[in-house]
């Protein structure tokens, strides 16, 4: 039998994207928590997760005894019918590479598009991850977006932890 290829392995993964629900809860803190501790996602409290599951995804795929992990998650923040942005975008590691954050993606533009947001925006160090996905800079001919940042990331995650 010949070895499998990466793209195959691509190929054989399957998964659902599904609406989160509250019973999600801690796959979702579970999943995160890596990201956090990495400082690629701000910690969020339960709350604040709660919140975003509201008009958020998870990624499913089932174990190897069939039952169904969740493997991936994102939401869509709606500021208001001009603004949307991408939160707490996360893959699981081994997971990573199918498809799965940019179907996450995909799903999080139309919930905004079926709520007639007319803009989404997402912060990144994965830019070109997400300009395959349709995001730029800026809007063409329109503004551009500028942030004034009060406090550094390194004190925020120093205030995160002391919590």
């Amino acid at each position: 039998m010949p070895l499998a290829s990466p793209d195959d392995e691509k190929k054989s993964l399957s998964f659902v994207i599904r609406q989160a629900i509250e019973s999600d809860l801690s796959a979702i803190q579970q999943l995160l928590q890596p990201f956090v501790e990495a400082r690629k996602l701000l910690k969020r409290t339960r709350t604040e997760i709660l919140t975003l599951m509201s008009n958020g995804f998870v990624a499913e795929t089932p174990d190897s005894d069939g039952k169904a992990i969740v493997i991936g998650f994102s939401a869509i923040e709606i500021y208001s019918r001009k603004l949307s942005e991408i939160q707490c975008l996360a893959v699981a590691d081994g997971y990573q590479g199918h498809g799965i954050g940019s179907e996450l993606v995909r799903t999080c533009v139309e919930r905004a598009r079926d709520r007639g947001v007319l803009e989404v925006m997402a912060i990144s160090a994965s830019d070109s991850f997400l300009r395959n996905l349709g995001f730029d800079y800026s809007l063409p001919d329109q503004k551009r977006a500028l942030f004034y940042q009060l406090k550094t990331r390194e004190q925020l995650f120093t205030e995160t932890n002391d919590e």
